[in-house]
């Protein structure tokens, strides 16, 4: 048996976690995950799960051991239980076992049911198992992951930038350029992290955005736009490139020659139930996850913001601040949805930092 201390699990720990970052927005639907390998307290081997259908940190991690008898009586370190079921590669708890690795140090227990048993598979095969050490660390890693898993749904993110006092357009409805350069940069970042972006139909028929990332080195986001009506104009910027990662969510049944237009231009209908012309929150989560859209950013507009925030969707906020304020009159605000009579009714963020992003005040935390 080996006694290691609680300061060497956690170092370990650390380092798996670092390698897991590195395939941050390349593994949906999968959870990010990285493993070390550590034998006499030195690291012999390591690896991360670089994207769905390939394989998994542990194996990665034991496969780039080149002698495979300093594995007996190994200890592996990864910052998710590992996996106890056959999906698109096999289990990792088997792998483990024949490997002769003799403890495994885990950071959190997986959520998903179907891939859950492996922690008891190894104790059953006289592995030392330890878990929850950087516990907290590995749930912030998986968020979306377990989001998904947990609630149902998609990991929603509100994204908006606005005047000191919310206003998001002046009045006549111009938005554009608000915030400073930085912002925008670290807004196509945010793009690049997460499965889509989202808008409604308003929000196009405006500003007629391209809704592309424009940083080189991270991917393209899919474009969904809630549009119940099929108002879209087919003229549209956002067609004329990627048109194939364009999703339009709508509930019209009707307009047929456009919807066989819309598709021969490459777009994805979603069809989606709405009550009273707004979509069902449940369903819409649904239809989402079954495009493998894992997370995604909500960019407005004000409507849109409404409608998350109101059905409590939202999961986390980046709220851009540019430092000027104007008059509300005949402007939008942010959240286009009815103020409540009390403060009893008002959504809090939790964790909330401020940082500055170039001129601008930079808001992120979790509802």
């Amino acid at each position: 048996m080996y006694f290691v201390n609680m300061d060497q699990d956690e170092i370990f720990m650390r380092r798996a976690i670092q390698l897991a970052k590195k395939a941050k927005g390349g593994t949906s639907p999968n959870p990010m995950v990285g493993a070390v390998i550590t034998k006499n307290g030195q690291i012999i081997g390591e690896g991360y799960h670089k994207k769905a259908g390939l394989p998994h940190a542990e194996i990665e991690a034991i496969n780039s051991v080149k002698n495979k008898d300093d594995l007996i009586g190994a200890t592996i370190y990864v910052n998710l239980e590992p996996c106890n079921h056959y999906g698109r590669t096999p289990p990792c708890s088997e792998a483990i076992i024949k490997s002769g690795i003799k403890r495994v140090v885990i950071g959190m227990r997986d959520p998903n049911p179907k891939a859950q048993g492996g922690v008891e598979r190894l104790k059953q095969n006289n592995i030392e198992v330890k878990i929850g050490v950087l516990e907290k660390d590995a749930n912030r890693l998986n968020e979306i992951f377990i989001t998904n898993v947990t609630k149902l749904k998609p990991f929603f993110v509100m994204k908006a930038a606005m005047l000191l006092n919310g206003n998001i357009a002046v009045k006549g409805g111009v938005s554009k350029w608000i915030t400073s350069e930085k912002s925008l940069r670290f807004s196509h970042k945010l793009r690049g992290l997460y499965d889509a972006v989202i808008v409604g139909i308003n929000t196009i028929i405006m500003d007629d955005p391209m809704l592309t990332c424009r940083i080189r080195g991270y991917k393209q986001p899919k474009r969904v736009i809630l549009d119940a009506n099929l108002r879209i104009p087919l003229s549209s910027k956002l067609f004329s490139k990627y048109p194939n990662n364009v999703y339009i969510v709508t509930n019209s049944n009707q307009q047929e020659k456009k919807r066989q237009t819309l598709f021969a231009m490459g777009a994805n209908i979603i069809e989606c139930d709405a009550e009273k012309g707004v979509f069902v929150p449940e369903k819409l989560s649904q239809e989402l996850l079954k495009r493998d859209i894992c997370s995604a950013l909500v960019e407005g507009g004000s409507r849109s913001h409404g409608y998350f925030l109101t059905n409590n969707l939202y999961d986390k906020a980046y709220l851009f601040y540019a430092p000027k304020i104007t008059g509300s009159y005949g402007a939008f605000n942010v959240v286009g949805a009815d103020a409540p009579y009390d403060l009893e009714h008002v959504h809090n963020l939790k964790n909330a930092k401020c940082r500055n992003v170039g001129n601008d005040f930079l808001i992120e935390g979790y509802f």
